[in-house]
């Protein structure tokens, strides 16, 4: 346990509660003897007091707020009050606000007592400090069992041949979720059992027809139509900067569907350069290689089977992320897919659903369903992980291009070196890995046409274009995060378990007034969620501009003690700047005094500038000198009036620089 971490969390716990005090005045013996009991907590328990513990009563309120009543949950710093009041005595003073003495969610609980007790509790929920090895293997072998415990794909997806299956073919192989025996099957399973509302086939029946309905509203899909490019992410075949223009492979199913003349490389007589050295071997081997190009390095050759990399990415004390780093070929075809699922979503009803790059529509349906409880905000668990090859197929079987084109990106093997317990190579039963640019787009479509076919059942309608359009404003999706009636709630569980896919209990919420949804809380339509704290200021630039940001978050929320504590942690030279702003700096509702900011007057844009401390991102990159440099410029098209230079992009650099901005937006020291 780092002690400078440990001391670093106290005093910004110590902080809040000075805030608490602030707000509620007569709590503040109460608060100082929380404090205390905090204090001694970390020092028996560690660091995961503040990191696990914590966040795990914070997750036990909300369910509790959900629930109307509050109950024991026997998790550290939980212990009753006494024999006859539940409420526990960590933060007694706050729960009284909310919860009567037997537990029961008053009527005109104190909003602001809920955002102060959330904000203690979670504040250091997503504090970036490295997990444990064990847990990170933990991790993957949960990742793994997950896969396990999906269906094997269908004989389409593992399918050898380069073409897979033609068009009439692939129709009597995809007839619908309700003709396939394994997922009628699951739903007479889930209706049989008790309590459970017997509709499930009904839903697969109305999935058919809802699911033919998006399809044909994303329309016909071909690859030159949409823009190829790489994503920001790593590759699998190295590690560290690369130079992505370079293919490392590109298997026979790729080229299917993706020819690599015309996908790959910016002219034909850049391709046919490449492709030369490799005729021979067809003619000598009898195996036509003249479309697949000389690999770089040596690395891959065209029988070989594209493979992704797991990678583990910091998340939380409780555990990493997983994400698979791609192929370059694949991760080059599925920026393609991705640019016409999001391209055509946008441009379409489906856009009052599903907005890939905006979450806003999920959170103003999360802040509704709170105040009114009319909508239910469920999450699933570990979702992505969950969606078969069997159910995109079913989803995607009127668009056999698409279909086809997503079995060729798809990348069926995963390499992993971060648990030894647990086998080097997987072969994949999912759909994709997070990592794959796929994978959200196609799961977010799944899901909501999942939540439109319930909703139709549930209230007896048809399946039309017209029908569906009214659901706006009662159904979003945005990844696996889903807003649906409270009254198809529960049809969506079961049709969700039948599509084997798992509802996350603890981030899901359709009784009470408390909804959750894409990173905004509310109860009873009010905004309660709390700012993370997430990383120690080291001084480094990186540091810095978190902390500026966090400090600016506390601001924002009143919470003045805090945000000043952060200013105080931060090197002198950062101005303060109006609220609105868009300058580095520490917003103010007030115009302070910026002593010392050095001014000038700008002749060429007319205005008065201020010399102030601000981060600049570099990024160098190293030349490369063949033909792929005008193909990456062909990918980028940079604009004439930018600086553009070619090569393979390092990792990015933040440096602390002072530059000149407008004086208008910062609080001028002559005010």
């Amino acid at each position: 346990m780092s002690k400078c971490h440990v001391k670093e969390l106290q005093q910004v716990f110590t902080a809040i509660f000075k805030d608490a005090v602030q707000a509620y005045p007569t709590l503040e013996v109460e608060f100082q003897r929380d404090l205390t009991r905090l204090l001694v907590a970390v020092e028996h328990r560690g660091i995961r007091v503040y990191l696990e513990d914590l966040p795990a009563l914070g997750k036990h309120l909300d369910r509790c707020l959900s629930g109307g009543e509050y109950k024991l949950s026997g998790l550290p710093l939980s212990k009753r009050f006494s024999g006859r009041v539940v409420i526990p005595k960590f933060l007694r003073g706050l729960y009284l606000l909310v919860f009567d003495s037997n537990g029961r969610l008053k009527d005109d609980a104190d909003v602001e007592a809920i955002l102060f007790l959330r904000q203690i509790l979670y504040v250091a929920k997503k504090y970036l400090y490295d997990c444990a090895d064990d847990v990170v293997v933990d991790s993957v072998t949960d990742f793994v069992a997950v896969d396990e415990a999906l269906p094997e794909p269908d004989g389409f997806w593992n399918a050898d041949s380069p073409g897979g299956l033609s068009d009439e073919r692939l129709i009597e192989a995809y007839q619908g979720f309700s003709r396939s025996e394994s997922l009628s099957a699951r739903a007479r399973e889930v209706d049989a059992r008790p309590l459970r509302s017997g509709v499930s086939a009904n839903v697969l029946l109305m999935l058919d027809k809802v699911s033919s309905i998006i399809t044909s509203t994303l329309g016909s899909y071909s690859p030159d139509e949409w823009r190829f490019r790489h994503g920001p992410g790593a590759i699998s075949e190295v590690t560290g900067p690369s130079n992505k223009y370079h293919w490392y492979s590109w298997s026979d199913t790729l080229e299917s569907e993706f020819p690599i003349a015309d996908c790959g490389f910016h002219s034909y007589t850049e391709w046919a350069h490449h492709a030369q050295p490799l005729v021979e071997y067809g003619k000598t081997s009898g195996r036509m290689v003249g479309l697949v190009p000389l690999f770089q390095d040596g690395c891959g050759s065209p029988e070989e089977t594209p493979h992704s990399r797991l990678v583990s990415v910091p998340k939380t004390f409780k555990g990493p992320r997983l994400i698979a780093a791609e192929p370059s070929s694949h991760q080059w075809c599925q920026q393609n897919l991705w640019h016409y699922f999001c391209d055509r979503t946008q441009h379409s009803w489906l856009n009052d659903f599903i907005a890939y790059r905006d979450r806003t529509v999920n959170q103003e349906l999360c802040r509704v369903g709170s105040w009114d409880s009319s909508l239910a905000t469920v999450d699933l668990s570990a979702a992505s992980d969950r969606v078969t090859c069997h159910v995109v197929g079913q989803f995607f079987r009127g668009n056999p291009k698409v279909l086809r084109s997503l079995r060729a990106s798809r990348t069926r093997v995963v390499l992993q070196d971060l648990a030894p317990r647990v086998p080097n190579r997987v072969a994949l039963r999912k759909f994709s890995t997070m990592g794959s640019a796929c994978t959200f787009p196609v799961q977010s479509l799944v899901f909501l046409a999942v939540a439109i076919s319930c909703v139709l059942v549930k209230r007896s309608l048809c399946a039309s274009v017209a029908n569906i359009r009214r659901l706006s404003g009662e159904v979003a999706v945005f990844g696996d995060d889903i807003v649906i009636p409270v009254d198809s709630r529960e049809l969506l569980e079961d049709a969700l378990e039948v599509l084997y896919f798992k509802i996350n209990t603890d981030k899901s919420h359709w009784t009470g007034r408390f909804r959750e949804s894409c990173g905004l809380d509310c109860f009873a339509g009010v905004d309660v969620t709390p700012v993370y704290f997430r990383r120690l200021n080291s001084g480094k630039p990186e540091s810095v501009a978190s902390t500026v940001e966090c400090r600016n978050n506390f601001h924002k929320k009143f919470f003045l003690h805090t945000a000043g504590y952060l200013a105080s942690t931060l090197p002198k030279g950062i101005p303060f700047v109006a609220n609105d702003s868009g300058v580095f700096g520490l917003r103010s509702r007030c115009r302070f005094r910026n002593d010392g900011v050095k001014h000038r007057w700008n002749d060429s844009l007319q205005r008065e500038e201020a010399w102030v401390v601000t981060p600049i991102a570099s990024q160098c990159k190293s030349r490369t000198d063949d033909a792929s440099a005008l193909h990456q410029y062909f990918t980028e098209l940079p604009s004439p009036f930018n600086k553009w230079t070619s090569g393979v992009p390092q990792r990015p650099r933040l440096r602390m620089k002072r530059r000149w901005v407008a004086a208008a937006d910062i609080s001028s020291s002559g005010d």
